[in-house]
C-alpha cells in the first residue's frame, strides 16, 4: 500500500484545524454552561431534576473524540518538526479526563426522575463542572490564538508554503507493508506474558494489596448500589430525603367495568413549602405502569383527599392518589 506523508498538509491548513479545534472546545463549553445553570437550578428546586434527559447528550462524547483526534494530529506534527509540544499533550490528558467525568456526570444526572437527589452530592459535581469548564476557558484561548496566527512566529508557521519550511519530503509517497508478521506478535505477546509474571512475582505482596484494596472498594461501591436500588420499602415506612411520603394503605375496586387501585400517604417536605411531582409515583403491575389520574380522584373522596396541587410542609399531610 503506497500512502502520502501529511505533514505538508497539517502544515497548509494549521490555522484552519486550530480554528475547527477552537469551535468544537466553545460548543463543549456552552454546553457545560447549561448544565451549570441546570445543577444551580436542581439544587434550589429538586422538582427541577425531572428535566435531566433534556441536559443528558452523549453526542458530547463524539465532539470530544474529534478535539482529541485533532489535537493528536498537531501533536503528530509538532514532534515531527521538532517542536514545543507540551500544550497538546496537556490538552490530550485534559479532555480525555473531560469525557470520563461527563460520562460519569450524565450517569449521575440519569437518576434524577427515579431517585431523590442529594443537594450536596449536586454540589460536588456542579463544583467540578466548574473546574472543568474553567480548564476549557484556558484551552480555548490558547487554541484561539494559534487560529488565529498570533503566536505562529513560535512554530515557524507562516501562510506561505515556502516560509512554512514544508519541504518535498514532507509530503512524499511512502511505502507500507501490510503484510502481517504474526511470529513476531506471537514471540512479543509471550515476551509481555514472561515479563509481567515476573513482575507480579517480584512484587506479589504490593500486587495483593493493591488489589485487595480495588476489590473492597468495588465491593462497596456494588454493595451500595444495589442496596439503593433494589430496596423494597413497605407500608409505614417513609421514602425519600427532602419530599417524604409513606404509603399508609391502599384499595382496589371496580368502578363501571373498569379496575382502580386507590393510594393513600402520608406526605411532607423538609424546608421550604413545596409541590409533589405526583406523575414520578409509578404504579407497576407486571410489565405495566400507570401513573396517576387527577381527574376522576373526586370519586373516590370518601377514602381520603384527593391530591392536586397542594404545598407540601414540615407537617405530614394524607393524600389519595
Amino acid at each position: 500500500m503506497v500512502l502520502r506523508k501529511p505533514y505538508a498538509f497539517l502544515i497548509k491548513y494549521f490555522r484552519l484545524i486550530h480554528l475547527i479545534i477552537t469551535a468544537l472546545l466553545g460548543y463543549l463549553v456552552y454546553r457545560a454552561g447549561n448544565i451549570y445553570k441546570y445543577l444551580n437550578t436542581v439544587i434550589a428546586s429538586s422538582t427541577s431534576r425531572y428535566g435531566a434527559p433534556e441536559f443528558i447528550r452523549y453526542g458530547l462524547i463524539i465532539v470530544i473524540i474529534l478535539a482529541l483526534a485533532l489535537f493528536f494530529a498537531i501533536y503528530w506534527l509538532l514532534k515531527y518538526k521538532d517542536k514545543p509540544t507540551r500544550l497538546y499533550i496537556v490538552s490530550m490528558a485534559g479532555y480525555a479526563i473531560v469525557g470520563i467525568y461527563m460520562i460519569i456526570l450524565f450517569g449521575y444526572m440519569g437518576t434524577f426522575s427515579s431517585a431523590v437527589a442529594d443537594a450536596k452530592t449536586i454540589r460536588l459535581y456542579r463544583d467540578i463542572l466548574l473546574i472543568v469548564m474553567g480548564f476549557q476557558y484556558i484551552i480555548i484561548l490558547f487554541m484561539a490564538i494559534r487560529a488565529l496566527g498570533f503566536d505562529i512566529k513560535k512554530f515557524d508557521f507562516n501562510r506561505d508554503a515556502q516560509e512554512l519550511n514544508a519541504t518535498d519530503s514532507d509530503s512524499e509517497e511512502i511505502e507500507i507493508n501490510t503484510q502481517i508478521d504474526t511470529t513476531n506478535i506471537v514471540r512479543g505477546i509471550n515476551k509481555t506474558h514472561r515479563e509481567l509474571g515476573y513482575y507480579i512475582k517480584e512484587f506479589r505482596i504490593y500486587v495483593a494489596v493493591i488489589l485487595g484494596v480495588v476489590l473492597i472498594i468495588l465491593g462497596v461501591k456494588a454493595y451500595n448500589f444495589f442496596n439503593a436500588k433494589l430496596k423494597v420499602y413497605g407500608e409505614e415506612e417513609y421514602i425519600g430525603k427532602t419530599n417524604m411520603v409513606k404509603i399508609t394503605d391502599s384499595y382496589y375496586t371496580v368502578n363501571n367495568n373498569k379496575n382502580y387501585v386507590v393510594v393513600k400517604f402520608d406526605a411532607y417536605k423538609m424546608g421550604k413549602r413545596e409541590l409533589l411531582n405526583i406523575n414520578a409515583m409509578v404504579l407497576q403491575i407486571g410489565r405495566d405502569k400507570y401513573i396517576p389520574d387527577k381527574t376522576i380522584c373526586s370519586r373516590f373522596n370518601t377514602l381520603g383527599n384527593c391530591y392536586k396541587q397542594q404545598l407540601l410542609n414540615s407537617k405530614p399531610t394524607s393524600y389519595i392518589i
